[in-house]
């Protein structure tokens, strides 16, 4: 029986190590993400799409080598009105790569999806001797680059070429890179528009948008002021409203406003026309794997103009950028910010929040509840059923914990069995019959022992310090387990 426990104990160990080592994995992956979508914000809501084209390309190139570790070379190629390629920036290659041409045939029209290639792996006969010299001494290292093509609306204009010496870039160097090159084509549209006042105000728009980056608003308030500054830019829409699946959330300069069932929508495009009873609706799907699904709906009196799809595209572009890193920043602070076994938040979001918290209580001139518990006997759980029921304990903890208390209370691990709970808007009368009830119920918890736990509270009133709160607070856990136990260590 023993041989059993320590085999399962030994089990629940390395699944814990996983667990462990995933949730990690995970937080570097948002962190990096997110990371990386602010870099291209930043960089673009800086960038004059006026300066001259090696310039404007040139910072391209920066912001793409930013966010893509494993590229340590790279171009961008652009393609002529008569046909030929033009390279107009680059990092890292030989200097006569500025100003050579070649002709179209020999290169290829990269899509809006990045694509990894192998230049060198390339037929030899596709190319002149020359042409082959050039690219062998321009990419003497490379194994593999990574190529996204750059659009103005529907139209190729070239493509950004990142080269790496190791085997291939990794799917989320893919993810960035395809959301730099959507964007790049957003300043792009303006230069073609310089002679269309209206598709230019609305463009100018865009740009203001990605300013809302740097702001700690969330999707909803982004996709409101969206809609709002859009229906103002334009001569042509009448109102807009946007629906969170069938239902609208908020909407402007409507009076009534329409019903759509956007589940049985079987168009695949990120925009849809469509006309009912003489008013024309352009639909703009903002749909993403694992996020709410939103649509935006602008209405007019009018057809629109083909010239529109082109801005609205890359409208859809930048909010659906905004929404993506909205809901990756919200993912990486919940893994970030809790604790991966029992799912109450961590000691470093109570130490981050517990300020914000206090300043709210003078304000308002309110007192909370500082709890500190821990579970009793844990250690000798852990020797006498295993390390997986000792954890299967805490966890039971935790869910009786948050099953009793509100949804406004906060449940923090603070070390090993160690705990606060936070009584938000509450008094020390209160957290009385709330621990007793949380007693109560930690009798049902089907386990082949019992859980108790031990407990020490403090009111806070936001002027009182934390550490002095925590400090009482702890003072009366010690001396409610030295009372357990009889009045003896």
């Amino acid at each position: 029986m023993q041989v059993f426990f320590y085999v399962v104990s030994f089990g629940f160990l390395v699944f814990a190590l996983y667990l462990f080592c995933h949730v990690r994995k995970k937080i570097e992956y948002y962190r990096r993400l997110e990371k990386s979508f602010d870099t291209i914000v930043d960089g673009l809501s800086k960038l004059d799409p006026n300066s001259p084209e090696e310039e404007f390309f040139q910072k391209i190139l920066n912001i793409a080598m930013e966010v893509v570790p494993e590229a340590v070379k790279g171009s961008v190629s652009r393609i002529t009105p008569s046909g030929d390629w033009v390279f107009v920036a680059s990092r890292g290659h030989i200097v006569d790569l500025f100003g050579k041409r070649f002709p179209s045939r020999y290169l290829f029209r990269a899509g809006k999806d990045p694509l990894e290639v192998d230049f060198l792996d390339y037929d030899r006969g596709l190319f002149p001797d020359d042409m082959w010299k050039f690219f062998e001494k321009t990419l003497r290292g490379t194994r593999k680059s990574l190529v996204v093509g750059i659009f103005s609306g529907d139209e190729f204009v070239g493509n950004i070429a990142l080269d790496s010496p190791y085997f291939g870039f990794s799917e989320l160097s893919k993810k960035i890179l395809k959301s730099l090159g959507n964007l790049t084509s957003t300043f792009l549209m303006r230069k073609t528009l310089a002679n269309e006042q209206q598709l230019q105000k609305v463009m100018s728009t865009i740009f203001t948008l990605l300013l809302l980056f740097r702001k700690p608003i969330s999707a909803e308030e982004f996709l409101k002021e969206a809609l709002q500054k859009i229906v103002e830019a334009s001569n042509v829409f009448t109102g807009g409203i946007v629906f969170e699946g069938n239902i609208p959330v908020f909407h402007t300069d409507l009076e009534e406003i329409p019903e759509f069932d956007f589940e049985e929508s079987k168009e695949e495009e990120k925009i849809e026309k469509l006309v009912k009873d003489g008013v024309h609706y352009i639909v703009v799907h903002l749909d993403y794997k694992d996020m709410p699904s939103y649509h935006m709906v602008f209405l007019s009196n009018e057809d629109i103009a083909p010239s529109f799809f082109s801005v609205l595209n890359t409208f859809a572009e930048v909010v659906s950028l905004y929404l993506r890193e909205y809901h990756l920043h919200q993912k990486y602070r919940e893994l970030a910010l809790k604790d991966p076994l029992t799912e109450a938040y961590s000691r470093h979001y109570f130490n981050e929040w517990i300020f914000s918290h206090m300043a709210w209580l003078r304000r308002n001139q309110k007192k909370s509840v500082l709890v500190i518990m821990d579970v009793d006997g844990l250690k000798m759980i852990n020797d006498t059923y295993g390390h997986l029921m000792g954890d299967k304990a805490l966890v039971e903890f935790v869910k009786t914990l948050k099953r009793t208390v509100r949804e406004s209370d906060l449940v923090f691990r603070y070390g090993g069995d160690e705990f606060l709970l936070v009584l938000v808007d509450s008094t020390k009368d209160n957290a009385a019959s709330v621990l007793k009830r949380v007693e109560e119920n930690l009798k049902d918890v089907d386990l082949p022992f019992k859980i108790e736990f031990s407990f020490g509270y403090e009111e806070i009133d936001g002027f009182m310090p934390i550490e002095r709160a925590l400090a009482r607070a702890d003072d009366l856990l010690y001396k409610n387990k030295f009372e357990k136990r009889g009045g003896s260590e």
